[in-house]
């Protein structure tokens, strides 16, 4: 990610050489960062903790599913009996992020596909998420209430009950092994639980970004595409292209951020999102996805990324993944933010 055009083509001109510069700066796209703050406020961006709530808004429950026992099942032996346990609960949703509206908007172009009032509410999932890709495994909020009728919502007591029986599960398996937990610099955030993170005010950022390879955007970027896959193709060579760029993408290390290109993990989540809608299924056969390819390639772009949150960072714990909130272009232009999808994609 880059702060400013003007440092993104200092990098890219000291990384490429000078005939390769401006196929580079042309793929530069805007994308929203967040930083760390130390003031918090009502209504105010924020990773973690709880959200901002009026009275008429409850904190998002997730609806026992019908296929409790497909869903667990994907899990596998000996974690399917606790992801069905999990599901029959009925438990709400972790708490993922709040984005004040407001404050997008005052980042100009980078914005611009977003509400200007308000703020975005994001809840996830994460203890059966990750094995049920599609609409209900999150929940997207567009709360449009003046910030003097918000309160701090209470997290509640079967949530907070489940992240105490969390951490105790963790400190038992510890002490049953001699393990020691991870040393934390002074002041650091409390560690989260699948349940919930930390509170952490944030501030939110313009950037530009360079699309990942795995990307749709990528993908279609013509002679970029080109260039990089002819010199990873290099057999015995220095892939000097290839590798800057991917450092400069961020290919191997994404972070969280809101709209831009989502920085894969895997395959772009764009296309889970379209196998979950088109074929209401998690996974396709290699012959399904080879004889439906082109529809899938296709419909992906009409996928935007909302929102891409880093669960280590989510955590501030030692863990794995990211979540992918996903919404079609025509849905967000309708603010119809309860078709979002989430895709949890990890190495």
């Amino acid at each position: 990610m880059f702060d400013t055009p003007a440092q993104a083509h200092q990098v890219i001109e000291e990384r490429f050489a000078p005939d390769l510069v401006e196929m580079v700066t042309g793929q530069l796209r805007p994308a929203i960062v967040f930083s760390t703050k130390d003031a918090d406020r009502k209504g105010g961006s924020r990773i973690g903790g709880t959200p901002d709530l009026p009275k008429e808004i409850e904190w998002p429950r997730r609806t026992i599913p019908a296929n409790v026992d497909e869903i667990a099942g994907r899990a596998g032996e000996p974690y399917d009996g606790e992801l069905k346990t999990h599901l029959a609960a009925g438990l709400p949703y972790a708490f993922f992020a709040q984005v004040d509206l407001g404050e997008a908007a005052g980042l100009g172009e980078a914005a611009k596909l977003l509400p200007n009032e308000g703020r975005l509410l994001f809840f996830y999932d994460m203890v059966a998420g990750p094995f049920d890709t599609g609409t209900e495994s999150a929940r997207v909020i567009w709360d449009r209430s003046p910030a003097d009728a918000l309160s701090h919502a209470a997290i509640p007591t079967d949530l907070a009950s489940a992240a105490v029986a969390y951490r105790k599960m963790v400190e038992d398996a510890n002490k049953q092994y001699g393990l020691q937990p991870e040393a934390r610099l002074a002041g650091a955030p409390e560690p989260g639980t699948p349940y919930g993170g930390s509170a952490r005010p944030m501030a939110l950022k313009a950037a530009l970004q360079l699309p990942s390879y795995s990307s749709i955007e990528f993908q279609a970027s013509g002679r970029l595409e080109k260039t990089y896959s002819a010199d990873q193709a290099v057999v015995g060579g220095a892939q000097a292209f290839s590798q800057a760029y991917s450092e400069l993408s961020d290919d191997t290390e994404p972070q969280t951020q809101l709209l831009g290109a989502p920085q894969p993990v895997q395959d772009d989540p764009r296309y889970d999102a379209v196998v979950s809608s088109e074929f209401k299924t998690q996974f396709l056969s290699g012959d399904d996805w080879a004889k439906n390819r082109d529809m899938i390639m296709e419909k992906a772009k009409d996928w935007r990324l909302l929102l891409q949150v880093e669960v280590p960072d989510w955590m501030q714990e030692n863990s794995e993944g990211t979540v992918y909130f996903l919404i079609r272009e025509k849905d967000l232009e309708e603010r119809a933010f309860d078709r979002v999808v989430a895709v949890y994609q990890q190495t």
